[in-house]
């Protein structure tokens, strides 16, 4: 039996097969790596069940426990440990499971946007691509948002609820998308019609994400009969509460991860530049936004800059910690449609725009501590400019 595709399935095989492609290439250069000493190690089920991924594990096999405040595993999500239980697979299967989550999702997401082969490679060289290879929750969550923005863009309400109502269940950041729908309806519509606009975000938004985290909370208090003990332990453990930032940002792993969290910082302020122009034109114009994914994308980067900054510990360094930003950041589809709006833009950047964003990279940039370069050429640009026997004039005006 002879099958003929049409040119859109062609495509749709064509992207999943360079995501797997991608993966495998991955997986072979390392091991090519290993070979010429430069990697000291391969991923084993010992190396990879590490941090979160262990107490996903534990979860999956042992279910909530919590003996005291500190030793138990209520500081995650759900729905992910039951994928596992329920396809019962090692370490490096659910590794396998979270990749193809990730390249159906990364499919659906170039379907949507029609990006290009170039394209495609640029999104899957993103550095933090790599949590997908991993037992964490960023590919299932990948997937359900993926599949959620299809829902939106082609009206299927039942596709929506599903999504975030699993969404809701597999991580934390699904509660930044109440916001985030609510803006993203309001400023695709006339301001007029608000009232209609905020029924329709409440029904077909709203609900499916307080019923999935409903849900989860329930669950949880029903297995070790605790009321919100995952917000409880984040708070105790991992010092999730609010604090006022206190700059420099910082790394516990120094600038080994710095660089890459500031560039998600960089990322998300600018989607907030960008979001409160568009609000105001809203506001002031009416001006109506056509593209409901981009507008969710620029409220999702720009809540989550905002939980990094007041919301994160200060343990260890002594000033306001960036951990996870890079990954609730650019292992989203949420950056991958910034991303796609700024390459494809159609209108030719000004040299003001680019003058603005090399004064807000430098802001990032010293907002991070990165005053090294400065304090090293500081000394020999005051002895220059400003040698010993250097005497400043002293303004007439300023003497009267």
């Amino acid at each position: 039996m002879h099958i003929v595709l049409s040119d859109k399935q062609k495509e749709t095989y064509i992207t999943f097969l360079h995501a797997i492609g991608y993966w495998l290439f991955i997986c072979c250069f390392q091991v090519f790596l290993h070979k010429c000493g430069i990697v000291s190690f391969l991923p084993q089920s010992e190396t990879l069940n590490h941090w979160d991924s262990g107490v996903y594990l534990d979860i999956c096999k042992n279910g909530y426990t919590y003996h005291d405040p500190i030793g138990n595993n209520s500081g995650c999500f759900i729905l992910f440990p039951w994928v596992w239980r329920i396809l019962r697979v090692s370490v490096a299967g659910i590794c396998i499971v979270n990749y193809v989550f990730f390249a159906i999702g990364f499919t659906i997401l170039s379907k949507l946007y029609k990006t290009s082969t170039v394209e495609k490679l640029l999104w899957l060289s993103i550095p933090t691509v790599y949590i997908m290879f991993i037992p964490y929750t960023e590919a299932l969550f990948f997937l359900l948002m993926s599949a959620t923005f299809y829902g939106i863009v082609i009206k299927k309400r039942w596709l929506i609820w599903i999504c975030l109502f699993f969404a809701a269940m597999t991580r934390a950041t699904a509660i930044f998308l109440l916001p985030s729908l609510l803006i993203m309806e309001l400023i695709s519509n006339h301001k007029q019609e608000w009232y209609k606009i905020a029924w329709y975000y409440f029904i077909d938004y709203a609900i499916p994400v307080l019923a999935g985290l409903a849900f989860f909370i329930w669950y949880q208090y029903h297995a070790i009969g605790i009321w919100f003990a995952y917000f409880i332990q984040q708070k105790r453990t991992e010092g999730h509460e609010f604090n006022w930032p206190i700059l420099p940002l910082s790394s516990m792993e120094g600038m080994r991860n710095l660089w890459i969290s500031a560039l998600a910082v960089f990322c998300c302020f600018i989607s907030i530049i960008v979001v409160a122009r568009k609000i105001f034109g809203w506001l002031y114009r009416n001006s109506v936004e056509p593209d409901k994914i981009f507008t969710l994308s620029l409220v999702f980067l720009g809540i989550t800059l905002f939980k990094t900054i007041f919301y994160n510990p200060t343990w260890g360094t002594g000033t306001t910690i960036t951990i996870g930003i890079n990954r609730y950041v650019f292992a989203t589809p949420f950056f991958y449609v910034f991303l796609h709006y700024f390459i494809n833009k159609g209108v030719p950047y000004k040299l003001s725009q680019y003058a603005w964003a090399f004064i807000l990279c430098n802001i990032v940039w010293l907002g991070c501590g990165s005053y090294y370069h400065i304090q090293i050429f500081y000394p020999y640009c005051n002895e220059y400019f400003f040698p010993d026997n250097y005497v400043p004039a002293i303004p007439r005006w300023f003497i009267s």
